[in-house]
C-alpha cells in the first residue's frame, strides 16, 4: 500500500497470528525493506510489494529495527539471495547472546548468516536515500527507529505504536529507557508515524496527539 511517494506500508492485520508491519522506502533506483517479519509470510509480502510495482530484485537492503523473531526471522529469505541485511551494533550483541534463546522460545531457528551492516546512531545514506538512525532502547537493548527527514517519516519499530507502546518484559527490556526513547522521538517533526504493529498515524497533529496520549496513559506504569 502506497502511503506517499517513496513510502509503502504492508501492515499485518491477522489478529490470530503474530507478525510485524513491514515497510519499503524507495528513492530512484534505491529500495530498502524494513522489518521483513516472519519468514513464512515473506512470499505474501513480496506479492503485495509487486502489486505496488516493486520486485524482489529491486530490494537493495533489509534493515531490522530490532532482533525479535517477528521482525527478523524473514532475513533468512533475503540472506539466501545474497541481499544485505543491517542491524544496530547493540542489537547484534543481543542477537548473538540472549537472542538465540529468544528464538527458541518461539520454536524458531535463528537465521543463519552474518549481519552485513552494523548500524550506528546518526546519518545513514544508501545511494541517494538519506536516513537518520536513532538508537532507541527500551523494548530491546539495541532497538532503532528510522527517520526520513525528506518525508518527515518515522519508522518506530516496537518503541511506540498508535495509542500503545512496546513491551518491556522481554529480555533486555527497560521501562525507563523506553520512556527516554519516546520522549526523544516526540521532538521530531513527523508527518508519518509508521509503527511495527497496529495502524499507521498520518498528519502532524495526530502524531503529536498520539505522543501526548502515550505519555499520559503509559509513562506512570513504565
Amino acid at each position: 500500500m502506497k502511503v506517499t511517494d517513496g513510502i509503502y506500508s504492508y501492515p499485518w492485520t491477522n489478529m490470530w497470528e503474530n507478525n510485524c508491519n513491514s515497510y519499503i522506502l524507495k528513492k530512484n533506483a534505491t529500495t530498502v525493506l524494513i522489518d521483513p517479519g516472519l519468514k513464512r509470510y515473506v512470499p505474501a509480502l513480496l506479492i503485495s510489494a509487486k502489486q505496488d510495482g516493486i520486485n524482489e530484485d529491486d530490494i537493495s537492503l533489509v534493515i531490522n529495527t530490532h532482533a525479535h523473531p517477528d521482525h527478523l526471522d524473514g532475513n533468512s529469505h533475503f540472506l539466501e539471495r545474497n541481499i544485505k541485511v543491517a542491524l544496530s551494533a547493540e542489537e547484534t550483541k543481543f542477537l548473538l547472546s540472549t537472542g538465540k534463546e529468544f528464538f527458541s522460545m518461539f520454536g524458531l531457528a535463528q537465521p543463519q548468516g552474518q549481519i552485513d551492516i552494523s548500524l550506528q546512531e546518526g546519518e545513514f545514506t544508501i545511494n541517494d536515500l538519506e536516513l537518520q538512525i536513532l538508537l532507541t532502547p527500551g523494548h530491546s537493548p539495541g532497538s532503532i527507529c528510522i527517520y526520513w527527514p525528506e518525508k518527515k517519516a518515522l519508522i518506530s519499530g516496537d518503541v511506540i505504536f498508535s495509542e500503545s507502546v512496546g513491551r518491556t518484559d522481554f529480555p533486555g527490556g527497560s521501562g525507563e529507557l523506553l520512556k527516554q526513547s519516546i520522549e526523544r522521538l516526540s521532538t521530531l517533526d513527523v508527518e508519518y508515524l509508521l509503527p511495527g504493529h497496529n495502524e499507521i498515524v498520518i498528519g502532524k497533529n495526530d502524531v503529536t496527539r498520539n505522543f501526548e496520549f502515550i505519555k499520559r496513559a503509559f509513562f506512570s506504569y513504565l
